[in-house]
């Protein structure tokens, strides 16, 4: 079997409650969409075809978008891993469509449990950089899963891109 690390990338980022702004629709928000186009073009052009989003709220969600609007001129897969079934129940209504058309247009879903446990995140971070040559995130030093990710991903030597040493505008 081929090892497809090489060729994939992952994903992690805040959820949208620890995001810099809570409204799309703000600089900020359109600077950080842009710059996920063009991590994910990029990763693209260094040879990445698979795109591995770990489908919460917030950022994994913004980057399983950008990769379906990348796929219109790009020969890219969105792999989706949801840590365990139920995983938007939760989600507020638009966040909740938002997943299920990721989860309907994706290329393949990984479903790490079939319930909620203890660690069901920790297990889906280390699946994807597991999977992975490089992680694509939006990471500020703040504790939790993405610095988990992070940190897991660093000891690993995977490349890492970090949007958030951009420094979007908070305007």
């Amino acid at each position: 079997m081929a090892d497809l690390r090489p060729v994939t990338c992952c994903f992690s980022g805040y959820r949208i409650e620890k995001m810099p702004f809570r409204n799309e629709d703000c600089p900020a928000a359109r600077e950080l969409f842009a710059a996920l186009d063009a991590a994910v073009a990029e990763a693209a052009a260094d040879g990445c075809t698979r795109f591995l989003s770990g489908m919460s709220t917030g950022f994994d969600l913004w980057a399983a978008e950008a990769v379906l609007r990348a796929r219109a001129a790009l020969p890219v897969q969105l792999l989706c891993a949801v840590p365990f079934d139920g995983q938007a129940d939760r989600f507020p209504l638009e966040w909740k469509r938002r997943f299920n058309r990721c989860l309907l247009a994706a290329d393949k879903v990984y479903a790490l449990s079939r319930s909620y446990h203890a660690g069901c995140f920790a297990a889906r971070n280390r699946f994807m950089v597991d999977a992975s040559s490089r992680l694509i995130c939006y990471y500020d030093g703040r504790s939790g899963g993405t610095a988990q990710t992070v940190h897991m991903a660093e000891q690993s030597r995977l490349k890492i891109v970090n949007l958030a040493d951009g420094q979007l505008s908070l305007l």
